[in-house]
């Protein structure tokens, strides 16, 4: 087994739609791989999960039994489905896949900021392991909200311990001026800090302040540019899945085994 990809991001980032345009592109260059869905609340999936966590975990039946709202019927399933990890480890490790691609909750502070993420980390994500943080290019535009995201990409990833590539999903939906300036600011995120420091508070000098010193550490890598409704970048991104893994030393990495 090579590796693990947990896909963070905020709701509606794109999460399940990348995580079945990846699983697509690994199955059309021959890469073993599973697709494990840990969203217990999830009604439909435009993918069959080879796991999937609402077998051992019913949201509806959560709601009939416990007197919660929708939100805390979702943190009651999530915390349950985490009751299953060695079950789930167990599966994984019995397939022996060359990838693990684990598509989280819709909800990220669900998975990334409560006990059920670091434990899928530490359970069930084997060999390498690697998170994608989806930055939805529709809360991206403005320089405060563009700095939201990126502060939560950086806590997921001081959160969960893990090396993290920031995609920028539903590529296909910006014009070339829109996505020209969003990655100038990661090419000039000097540029990026002065935006924010136009606009007068104190919440916009601290954003500004927190992104110097994550910039300066290099803790906000480039984001790879992908479309899962237009299927590109995919390879690309696989591209650089592969460094992390594998130092980047081996083409074809992962190859269904004859």
């Amino acid at each position: 087994m090579i590796g693990t990809i947990l896909v963070l991001g905020t709701a509606g980032s794109g999460k399940t739609s990348l995580v079945k345009a990846y699983g697509d592109h690994l199955r059309s260059v021959g890469v073993s791989h599973m697709l494990v869905n840990f969203d217990p609340a999830v009604s439909t999936l435009p993918y069959n999960p080879d796991l999937d966590v609402r077998d051992f975990v019913s949201i509806s039946r959560i709601l009939e039994r416990e007197a919660l709202g929708p939100n805390g019927a979702i943190i009651a399933a999530v915390d349950l489905a985490a009751t299953h990890l060695s079950e789930i480890s167990k599966s994984i490790l019995d397939e022996d896949p060359d990838y693990v691609i684990v598509d989280t909750p819709g909800q990220l502070e669900i998975f990334a900021f409560r006990s059920a993420g670091p434990m899928v980390v530490n359970e069930i994500s084997h060999g390498q392991k690697v998170s994608l943080f989806l930055l939805d290019p529709t809360l991206a535009q403005e320089p405060a909200d563009l700095a939201s995201l990126l502060l939560l990409s950086t806590s997921s990833t001081l959160r969960l311990g893990l090396n993290t590539l920031n995609i920028l999903s539903k590529a296909d939906i910006l014009r070339e001026e829109e996505r020209d300036k969003l990655l100038g600011y990661f090419e000039e995120p000097e540029a990026l800090g002065a935006e924010l420091r136009r606009s007068k508070g104190m919440a916009r000098e601290l954003a500004a302040q927190l992104l110097d010193v994550v910039f300066l550490t290099g803790g906000v890598p480039s984001p790879l540019l992908v479309s899962a409704a237009e299927y590109q970048g995919l390879e690309e991104l696989h591209g650089e899945i592969q460094r992390q893994f594998l130092g980047g030393e081996v083409e074809d990495a992962g190859r269904e085994r004859e």
